[in-house]
């Protein structure tokens, strides 16, 4: 991934501030990635093949859906299959977070869920530390909601799930940044 795509993927995110929008945005990341991705692997030139192909991929064909085209590009070998279960657990969550009306915190604990979930966040002892300081945290202080320790551990572990999340579609998105392999 070239720097100037990076700073895409961070800029794009980068003001969003609720867990529902970051995914929404991350998600619409991942489809315009896996449609450049779609076009580079079935890049084709003979006028019959490139009009079959531009049918099945446009916006009404059969492969317009994020989810089918992973399974093509999955079944193709041309995505790993760790990439192509943390995107779908990109996509379950956005549609949970959709159907749902309440807003959740960046430091809930379905954002903590999420990311023990996903592949592309390597390192999973923060997220367990992050558990234990909110907990700590809440505990310590449940008589006093207003505590400004509770709001000064919450708002670092926000930025640090902020951070995971960031990083967890970037590596995403450098997967999908492939030459076709076909």
């Amino acid at each position: 991934m070239s720097p100037s795509q990076e700073q895409s993927v961070y800029e794009q995110l980068n003001d969003i501030l609720g867990l529902r929008g970051l995914i929404t945005a991350a998600v619409n990341i991942f489809d315009h990635d896996v449609e450049q991705l779609m076009q580079r692997v079935f890049r084709k030139t003979d006028f019959a093949v490139k009009s079959v192909v531009d049918s099945l991929l446009g916006s009404t064909g059969p492969l317009a859906d994020l989810s089918v085209r992973l399974k093509v590009l999955l079944g193709l070998g041309v995505l790993a299959t760790e990439t192509y279960h943390d995107i779908e657990h990109y996509l379950a969550l956005k549609v949970r977070l959709n159907n749902e009306s309440k807003e959740y915190a960046l430091s809930s604990t379905l954002t903590l869920e999420f990311l023990r979930q996903l592949h592309s966040v390597a390192d999973k002892t923060i997220l367990q530390k992050i558990e234990n300081d909110l907990q700590t945290a809440a505990t310590g202080v449940q008589d006093n909601k207003d505590s400004l320790l509770l709001q000064v551990k919450t708002l670092r572990s926000e930025k640090i799930l902020r951070s995971c999340l960031l990083l967890s579609v970037n590596t995403i998105c450098e997967q999908l940044h492939i030459e076709s392999p076909l």
